[in-house]
């Protein structure tokens, strides 16, 4: 809308539906301009048909004005245009402003925008995915992703070697059309001809050398490799320190994304990505993250052929109950209840000087707490965990917790580090409900948010006597658990004994020296039994999500992967 500023001012001057005489000189007065402009302005109000300006001739005859639209409209209206042209930082700002009803008009209005919609750009169809978004800081560099809105996105926009697909549990080809061992020690893989990144760049085996190698240096991933060896330009080879036939799969985790290495040097990586994936970055700016297709994607090109995230405020999010359609559009979409896989925990520091060291006193203190009262997002969404996966736990739902006779600690005191993921994603709920259990018994406790990217420096393992925290596994669990368990970043590995850690270590290799998954998921429970024993860890609660899916759609495979996402490369329409 042309002249919003002056008709804002007219509207804190003027009575809205009331005819009003008025002069030239007053309203140039009113505007802070010369009254030819004045003239200009009133001209084109009344031809949007926000106000109506009648003039009359003759010597003494005003001009009446009548504003059409109240001061809310006005700025609906204006919020309206902003997010037609795509400048939605603008039009949520003006948004909250305004009265809650007229935040509503606005918000029923821009959810009938989203959606997946139909175009034509330079005579070619496109269907576009458009949907709001809080704005989360994405990190894209595969390396660097920390949750699983960054792990969604990069498995859009890049490829791994592998991928591993849940249902089956079986891995498929990516970027390696096939790969082979004959002794679990040395890993041949074969790449596909003609991968090109988005910048037009071939790909080949000193690309995944390089990605490798970067994981190796900067992060301590696939530290098992002893060498990498280029055969050719699409055949590499990886000599490992142990036999392990669960290294393909490892490969097939997000942060084995390929890059162009010299890409990866640049620092604007994490927010303008090149990868080789279905999706490549359009825009990325303070009011969207738009993806377009890979128009020369060597696999199976998406139906899809654009996305728009929309980067709308966090409150948004309550307002929408499907991740797709943002809402129920009828009775016939049904409330589908998804487990969260993984679960919210606290982790105990026996290596820190101090009480803790005492296997007794963590004992007493772990059984003295009662996991169902630490939620963290509410009581209707949480069930109570005895293990980081759903079907262990819910074998021992029912099963009475041991409890231990009511005990009392005397000048007691913890430091206890609250994870945070990032801003207004944390712990912290479960966390003071930790610490008033704890002053139950006794024990005073401060609490203190802990970035989740540097939980285990010296000085944290130095610092806190407890961890509450959480983690969401990604869909090959056995996977996300042993890079979990034994990760050298997070307070469980590094605050265990070294006697735990060398009987984690030798159960880890039998996990993978195994070619049979019920032997390694055998040998994977022995590790939690060993931490519970240990009095290290206590398991808290599981989380599931509420979402809607239709029970008829013309939109196929609109269901939430393991990231509580939509995958964009599996959506398509049919008649």
């Amino acid at each position: 809308m042309r002249y919003i500023e002056h008709l804002l001012t007219l509207s804190d001057h003027f009575e809205h539906g009331a005819k009003v005489e008025t002069s030239i000189a007053l309203l140039a007065s009113m505007l802070n301009c010369s009254e030819r402009h004045v003239k200009n302005i009133m001209a084109a109000l009344h031809e949007e048909q926000v106000v109506h300006w009648a003039t009359e001739r003759g010597r003494g005859k005003k001009p009446k004005l009548t504003l059409l639209l109240s001061k809310e409209e006005v700025l609906i209206a204006e919020a309206r245009r902003l997010a037609e042209t795509d400048r939605y930082r603008d039009a949520f700002a003006i948004v909250e402003t305004i009265s809650q009803s007229a935040k509503d008009t606005f918000y029923e209005w821009f959810a009938n925008s989203l959606g997946v919609s139909e175009g034509r750009e330079e005579d070619e169809e496109l269907d576009t995915l458009r949907y709001p978004f809080y704005d989360t800081q994405l990190i894209m560099d595969p390396m660097l992703i920390k949750s699983r809105h960054d792990a969604h996105m990069v498995q859009q926009i890049f490829d791994r070697l592998v991928e591993y697909n849940e249902e089956s549990e079986m891995l498929i080809p990516r970027i390696a059309h096939h790969w082979e061992s004959a002794d679990g020690k040395k890993w041949t893989f074969y790449l596909h001809k003609g991968i090109h990144f988005h910048h037009g760049r071939k790909l080949t085996s000193e690309d995944v050398q390089l990605t490798i190698v970067r994981l190796q240096k900067e992060i301590g991933l696939f530290k098992e490799i002893n060498n990498i060896t280029i055969c050719n330009e699409t055949v590499i080879q990886f000599e490992l320190n142990r036999v392990d036939y669960l290294f393909p799969r490892s490969l097939a985790t997000m942060k084995a994304s390929i890059i162009p290495i010299e890409k990866g040097k640049e620092g604007s990586f994490r927010s303008f990505p090149i990868g080789s994936g279905p999706y490549q970055v359009l825009c990325n700016n303070e009011n969207m993250i738009q993806l377009g297709v890979n128009a020369s994607y060597f696999s199976t090109r998406p139906w899809l052929d654009r996305i728009e995230i929309i980067k709308a405020p966090a409150e948004y999010e309550k307002r929408q109950n499907h991740p797709f359609l943002l809402n129920q559009p009828n009775s016939s979409w049904r409330e589908v209840r998804q487990i969260e896989e993984g679960a919210s925990f606290i982790s105990c520091n026996c290596m820190k000087d101090g009480p803790l060291r005492s296997k007794e006193i963590r004992k007493q203190i772990l059984e003295s707490l009662m996991p169902e009262d630490m939620k963290n997002e509410g009581h209707n969404n949480e069930f109570r965990a005895t293990s980081f996966l759903t079907p262990r736990s819910l074998e021992k739902h029912n099963s009475p917790r041991d409890r231990v006779p009511e005990i009392h600690f005397e000048n007691l005191k913890l430091k206890i580090g609250v994870q945070r993921i990032r801003q207004d994603a944390n712990h912290v709920k479960a966390a003071k409900q930790l610490q008033a259990q704890l002053q139950a018994i006794g024990i005073k406790s401060q609490l203190e948010l802990v970035d989740f990217t540097a939980v285990c420096s010296d000085y944290y393992n130095s610092t806190y006597d407890l961890f509450i925290g959480g983690i969401a596994l990604g869909n090959d669990e056995m996977i996300s658990l042993l890079q979990v368990i034994q990760s050298p970043a997070f307070p469980i590995y590094p605050w265990v004994t070294e006697k735990v850690r060398r009987k984690i270590d030798e159960v880890i290799c039998l996990m993978r020296s195994s070619q049979e998954s019920q032997v390694q998921w055998k040998y994977y429970c022995e590790i939690e039994d060993l931490l519970k024993s240990e009095y290290a860890i206590l398991f808290l609660n599981h989380r599931f999500h509420a979402v809607y899916e239709p029970d008829k759609s013309e939109y196929v495979n609109i269901k939430l992967n393991c990231n509580g996402r939509v995958d964009y490369r599996k959506v398509w329409k049919k008649q």
